[in-house]
């Protein structure tokens, strides 16, 4: 009996020696080469880089992995507890592995591997720590080779550091599905909320989600989801965490995702972009990416919507007055398919075939629809939810066939003109007052094929405040406010009067508005610039051919007293091309530059002829709130001094050079007024404020811009096809540029009150009658005020009052129609 008791002892000695060797020997075979964990001491994750407006609003996000990360002590303990009770309830108990759960989800292994289902793992939060920081090759490897490489890392981790640093490691770093890494992202995500705003139930379905968050999305397995946070409630409420009324309630919580409210939502996808690729060339891809940057953009988000909103109605107006190109498809529908009438719980055929047509790129808010029936007065259109709208006749008469850019097709007597059965069409809601109790009243809609942009800027500082640079960021990515090289049309021209100001030229010096011709060199035959209406005006007022935009008068100028490579000189001066060739075409708009370019020039004139350069930026801040970039013209002198008693004031110091004078630029000012008042721009009168600003034309129609400002305030509008494709005759800035102006202003500017245009010393203003330039002492409304140098000599100038304009062609109301 003894020799039997000390053999049986032995045998169970040498078997713990073995099992230990064994153990020791695993433990050194996988322990051999795992990661360093070193790195974790200093944990620094991969977060996001958010951008926001000026006033604090963000509007987007860059990152491989959509984090936020939040310090232990910051994280409410509800929410711990709900990981622990989940995940990990031993967690401050532990060593790292937990045995009793591993001898658990054992036997649970055992006792199921008939049925081949995945095996439990009983990982603790330190071992999930280990995988997803040291072993993300194989992550997401089912093995035993994993599990002890996880538990030798949970051993290391946890002799190196202390538990708070460990949770904070994973509650950061975990991912929780729907694009969300770490806990304060998916408070966001799914609930649009801080971690601290965060109910009892959405803290248990956070913390239900480590397990399988694909799997628990609320929106694609509703029950599942709602079973799985339940079950964390029951945990938490065994764990003693909460008690049995606040898991009862938080269990008959409905489980729904909240998505940000369309009030928070800032569509500036163009801006954003231009944001990005900037902090991409000063800080690199992966700063931007992984960094966690704070950038302060000079972003108006006011400004932003309607620039947005005005661009898109421009375009849809231009788009409406060339004819409707047709349906997006037909469905062919046979008489039964099409059917209104229905039996209640049927789902009508037409259903069927519509809700599988994708809606198209940049349909925006529109609604697609499929037309049922076509009535003398309107047509019957049906949706994809199965409801059945109404387009009335007078909501399609603006679609008449399109056939090229200058001609239609006949007008609209019927739906049937524009319409057939089972055509696939967009359309909008009809919200007026008159229609508030026919809610099912529709108009039909087309996406544009046109573009353009619109860029909003403060003359000042250069900070743009808004950017649109095309109909839909979904549609097209390309810019066309900051990338599109187009030529520019008569916008040029405030330049070339600039230079020739420069030299002593004033509104009142006479110039001959006549026919010029140039040889171009042997057999190239000779260039004879015309003005958009063919015709020649003779002798008038510097400020009446600028007003009017005579193209003769501005060849003239530039040949026979400016000179071209003074004007280059000057458009370099104020950025808008790096090369122009020194051609007369040139003063005509032939060169190319970006809205962005010309939009920056205006505003040195608006300014006063002080140079800017465009930003997006306003201040950049790493993760740890280091300002790294500011962009700030203007100097504090003595701003870092400590003051004391007799000290120096700390004073402003305006770091902007002059690119002109400010008496010239003020000249250029009155003129550009002008044209607002009296010329090509008139269609802005409606504003009722002093504004300045130009249109421009180019060749066959093909863009049409206008740059226009107040004092602080500078817009620039393009309209154009990327194909260069003629925009139509008569499509002109006036008709297709100057309306998103005047549209934008006159939401811009609502409620603010009118300024003038700031007046610079050493300007004399003088009282002359607008059409001949003579100073006079009348009071009609041909009589303004020119501004003069005040060294200016008016003796060469004939006084006469009320005098008559030198041509009866200068006193219509309003410019020839045509290129200007």
């Amino acid at each position: 009996m003894f020799r039997y008791l000390r053999t049986l002892v032995s045998y169970f000695f040498v078997s713990i020696v073995l099992l230990s060797a064994g153990i020791i020997g695993t433990f050194y075979y996988f322990g051999q080469g795992l990661p360093n964990y070193s790195h974790l001491a200093h944990y620094e994750p991969d977060v996001v880089t958010r951008l926001y407006s000026q006033d604090g609003h963000m509007f987007a996000e860059y990152a491989y992995e959509k984090r936020i990360f939040v310090p232990l002590k910051a994280i409410p303990k509800i929410i711990i507890k709900a990981f622990l009770s989940a995940e990990d309830k031993n967690f401050y108990h532990h060593s790292g592995i937990d045995i009793p759960s591993i001898l658990s989800a054992a036997l649970h292994n055992i006792t199921h591997a008939a049925f081949s289902k995945r095996p439990y793992g009983a990982s603790t939060i330190t071992q999930q720590v280990a995988k997803n920081f040291l072993l993300t090759e194989i992550a997401n490897k089912v093995s035993y080779e994993r599990k002890i490489k996880e538990a030798i890392l949970a051993f290391r981790l946890e002799n190196a550091y202390s538990k708070d640093h460990i949770l904070e490691l994973y509650l950061n770093q975990i991912y929780l599905g729907n694009g969300s890494y770490g806990i304060a992202a998916a408070a966001v995500n799914y609930f649009n909320k801080n971690l601290s705003e965060l109910s009892l139930s959405e803290v248990a379905f956070l913390a239900a989600l480590p397990k399988a968050p694909n799997n628990y999305n609320p929106q694609k397995n509703p029950e599942a989801a709602k079973a799985r946070r339940n079950y964390v409630l029951q945990r938490m409420l065994e764990d003693k965490y909460i008690c049995e009324d606040e898991a009862q309630n938080a269990k008959s919580e409905p489980l729904k995702i909240t998505a940000r409210h369309n009030s928070e939502t800032v569509y500036a996808n163009y801006f954003a972009e231009e944001v990005r690729r900037e902090l991409v060339e000063k800080f690199g891809e992966k700063s931007l990416y992984k960094d966690g940057l704070v950038v302060r953009t000079s972003l108006n988000i006011e400004y932003q919507k309607i620039a947005r909103q005005v661009l898109k109605e421009g375009l849809i107006a231009y788009d409406r007055r060339h004819g409707w190109r047709g349906p997006i498809t037909n469905l062919s529908l046979t008489d039964a398919e099409r059917t209104i009438t229905h039996l209640k719980d049927d789902t009508p055929f037409w259903v069927k075939k519509l809700q599988p047509i994708n809606n198209p790129p940049g349909h925006g808010h529109w609604l697609l629809a499929v037309v049922l029936e076509l009535k003398s007065e309107h047509a019957v259109i049906g949706f994809k939810d199965g409801t059945i709208g109404y387009i009335p006749l007078s909501e399609l008469k603006w679609a008449r066939r399109y056939i090229n850019v200058a001609s239609l097709g006949p007008s609209i007597n019927h739906p049937k003109d524009v319409l057939k059965i089972s055509d696939i069409i967009l359309v909008d809601k009809i919200s007026t007052i008159e229609n508030k109790t026919k809610n099912q009243t529709f108009k039909l809609c087309q996406i544009p094929i046109v573009s353009g942009g619109i860029i909003v800027m403060d003359p000042h500082s250069g900070r743009i405040l808004a950017l649109q640079g095309g109909y839909s960021f979904k549609i097209s990515q390309f810019n066309r406010a900051t990338q599109a090289w187009r030529q520019i049309g008569s916008t040029i021209k405030p330049f070339v009067y600039l230079a020739g100001i420069e030299k002593g030229l004033h509104g009142s010096v006479t110039v001959q508005d006549i026919p010029f011709s140039i040889s171009l060199g042997k057999n190239l035959g000779i260039w004879r610039p015309r003005n958009y209406d063919e015709k020649f005006m003779g002798p008038l007022s510097l400020r009446r051919a600028f007003e009017l935009s005579r193209n003769a008068v501005t060849i003239h100028l530039t040949h026979d007293i400016i000179g071209i490579k003074n004007v280059i000189n000057l458009a370099q001066r104020f950025n808008i091309a790096e090369k122009m060739p020194p051609q007369l075409a040139f003063v005509l708009g032939a060169s190319e530059t970006t809205l962005l370019r010309l939009t920056t020039a205006y505003g040195m004139i608006a300014n006063g002829g002080k140079k800017i350069v465009p930003t997006l930026l306003d201040r950049v801040q790493n993760r740890y709130g280091k300002t790294i970039l500011t962009n700030i013209s203007i100097q504090c002198i003595g701003c870092d001094n400590k003051l004391t008693l007799g000290s120096e004031v700390p004073r402003l110091k305006d770091a902007r050079p002059l690119v002109t004078d400010p008496v010239s630029a003020y000249q250029m000012v009155s003129l550009l007024q002008g044209v607002v008042e009296r010329g090509t721009g008139k269609i802005l009168l409606a504003l009722n404020r002093p504004i300045a600003g130009k249109t421009g034309t180019t060749n066959e129609f093909r863009d049409a811009w206008f740059v226009g400002f107040t004092p602080d305030l500078v817009v620039g509008i393009y309209v154009g096809f990327d194909s260069h494709a003629t925009l139509g005759k008569h499509e002109n800035g006036a008709q297709a540029a100057a309306p998103i102006f005047l549209e934008f202003m006159k939401k811009a500017l609502k409620d603010q009150p009118a300024a003038a245009f700031r007046i610079p010393s050493g300007v004399k203003l003088v009282r002359v009658n607008v059409e001949t330039g003579r100073p006079t002492s009348g009071t009609n409304e041909n009589i303004i005020f020119e501004a003069f140098k005040a060294e200016t000599d008016l003796s060469h100038l004939d006084v006469k009052e009320n005098a008559e304009p030198l041509t009866s062609q200068l006193t219509s109301d309003s410019p020839p129609e045509g290129l200007y």
